[in-house]
């Protein structure tokens, strides 16, 4: 069984963009975000695909894309296995309408953001807070 530790990234200014994305949302989404990423650390990578993970194709192929649905919307945090076994690095957070990411450039954003880590992952990221 491989749990997995999440990580956010971190930009180039120090700024933790998952947890300035969280902080965002109002309490309870904010709750809901976190509760799906606890379960997800806690669950066996293998059955990630149960619990709302999908595998994503075309140009965001390689990511992965946390999906929680709630009130309505659709929230969407990307990540990717890595850089090291048994570590998922969320680096882009925003929603889903009618089969399009909002932002639009997410998927890029987090294939420049995964570079940045896998150059030096001990700058470019934290252990998710789950506060």
């Amino acid at each position: 069984m491989i749990k997995v530790n999440l990580f956010d990234y971190i930009d180039l200014d120090g700024v933790n963009i998952v947890r300035t994305w969280l902080d965002h949302r109002d309490a309870k989404t904010k709750a809901k975000l976190n509760t799906r990423l606890n379960i997800l650390e806690q669950t066996d990578r293998a059955e990630w695909n149960k619990l709302n993970t999908e595998v994503l194709q075309g140009d965001k192929d390689g990511l992965i894309a946390v999906r929680v649905e709630y009130k309505g919307i659709q929230y969407r945090l990307l990540g990717y296995d890595g850089p090291n076994r048994g570590e998922f690095t969320l680096l882009a957070c925003g929603t889903e309408r009618n089969d399009k990411y909002i932002p639009l450039d997410i998927g890029n954003a987090a294939f420049q953001r995964r570079t940045t880590v896998e150059k030096n992952p001990s700058e470019r990221r934290t252990r998710h807070d789950f506060r």
